[in-house]
């Protein structure tokens, strides 16, 4: 009797962590993903195609959720719209366009065409594209959605490079100056530092800082850029660290000042890639990789864990077929306690984590850099399971890889 007891509680306890671990599939996350070129969904534990021959990369959600943003075509640069509820396809502008993205509070889509930042809304009868500013190296949207932060691109002089200079902009500023406001000018080149551009502008939770890249020349940002941060007003600038001209590679923390980075110079992602963390307002920064091994894609869990694709470090005369590849870790920030959460595979590694904070669900992609697929877990990474099969495999860069390329979540 005794034992039948304890089989029903198992069967139960089964039964209980199916239900929850498919709850992400039903209807509180929307997957985009490319598969063999073309882009595809997964909504309510479904897929659908949704583009067949036209070589799609670089899926964003609007706010939303009710339209996707993509470029297509042979060189990847014809920016499409695409809405979910009839199939309705926009394309904002006809030619190239780049970085696009949409405003976090309306169904308004920002891109670059020459210089100039252009803003697109889809829900405008008869819309067309309308020019904010020009001279815009890179740009970002305030959290409200009404501004924009832009980077200029350095000058040189006689003297050597200016720094690029930021500014804030009124979404609706329509190449007017006096809609845009001068907020800093970044260091002129000297020494080890140089800003061509500053890059993937993100706020604090508080939104009183500001952390972005300066990159430098090219050749150079390849192997190093200069982690920074500015206070929102102007009225304060600090270098942080070095690091790959990666914008997934250093996030805040969901509500307090804390920013993680993976720290480290060398194109190649095999070695000195560490996981630190810096605590505004504190100088110093501390430091979670254990020697041996590099850190890569991560997520915050909450305010005091981390979820981290890691691997062993090896060189990049490494045999690829030889180089290790990484599992997932969950790091402690405040108590630096660490233990791996995926489980140990000699063929594939797992990479680029996403949790989902409503579901306390984590998702990644497990791959053996030929395929990959999506696997779903619980936050933990117990009860883990193949979610999605055959993504592509995005380019590759001396072993860091661009996977939000391909992949694109969006929780309800």
């Amino acid at each position: 009797m005794k034992r039948l007891i304890v089989s029903g509680s198992v069967v139960l306890f089964m039964f209980v962590c199916s239900i929850t671990i498919t709850s992400a599939e039903n209807n509180s996350v929307k997957v985009a993903f490319i598969r063999h070129h073309n882009l595809w969904i997964k909504v309510d534990g479904k897929e659908k195609q949704l583009t067949k021959g036209e070589n799609i990369t670089g899926p964003k959600w609007s706010h939303d959720g009710e339209w996707l943003a993509y470029v297509k075509g042979k060189k990847q640069n014809i920016l499409e719209l695409y809405r979910l509820k009839d199939g309705k396809k926009v394309t904002p502008f006809h030619s190239e366009a780049s970085n696009y993205q949409w405003s976090p509070t309306e169904n308004i889509i920002a891109f670059i065409f020459t210089g100039t930042l252009n803003t697109f809304d889809v829900e405008k009868k008869n819309a067309d594209f309308e020019n904010v500013s020009a001279g815009v190296g890179d740009y970002a949207w305030y959290p409200d959605g009404k501004n924009f932060l832009v980077s200029s691109e350095a000058h040189l002089l006689p003297t050597g490079w200016t720094g690029a200079q930021l500014y804030e902009v009124q979404k609706d500023a329509h190449m007017n100056p006096h809609k845009m406001k001068h907020l800093y000018a970044l260091p002129n080149e000297h020494d080890d530092f140089l800003a061509l551009v500053a890059s993937g502008f993100k706020w604090s939770p508080d939104q009183k800082w500001i952390s972005f890249l300066a990159v430098p020349t090219a050749s150079w940002s390849a192997d190093s850029n200069t982690l920074c941060l500015v206070r929102a007003d102007g009225s304060r600038f600090e270098k942080v660290d070095q690091m790959l001209l990666n914008e997934q590679w250093f996030q805040w923390s969901p509500s307090k000042n804390i920013l993680a980075y993976i720290e480290g110079s060398g194109r190649v992602a095999l070695e000195n890639k560490h996981l630190k963390v810096k605590e505004l307002p504190a100088l110093q920064q501390n430091i979670f990789t254990p020697k041996g091994y590099v850190d890569w894609d991560f997520v915050w869990k909450n305010d005091r864990v981390i979820i981290v694709s890691r691997a062993k470090e090896a060189g990049i005369e490494t045999p690829p077929e030889k180089r290790p590849l990484p599992s997932l870790y969950e790091v402690d920030s405040t108590s630096n306690a660490q233990h791996q959460i995926t489980k140990k595979t000699n063929k594939q590694g797992d990479y680029h984590p996403i949790f989902m904070k409503k579901s306390n669900q984590l998702i990644w992609i497990r791959s053996d850099r030929k395929k990959a697929d999506v696997w779903l877990a619980h936050k933990d990474g117990k009860q883990e399971k193949k979610w999605i099969e055959n993504i592509d495999v995005p380019e590759w860069y001396y072993e860091k890889w661009n996977w939000e390329n391909v992949i694109s979540v969006k929780e309800e």
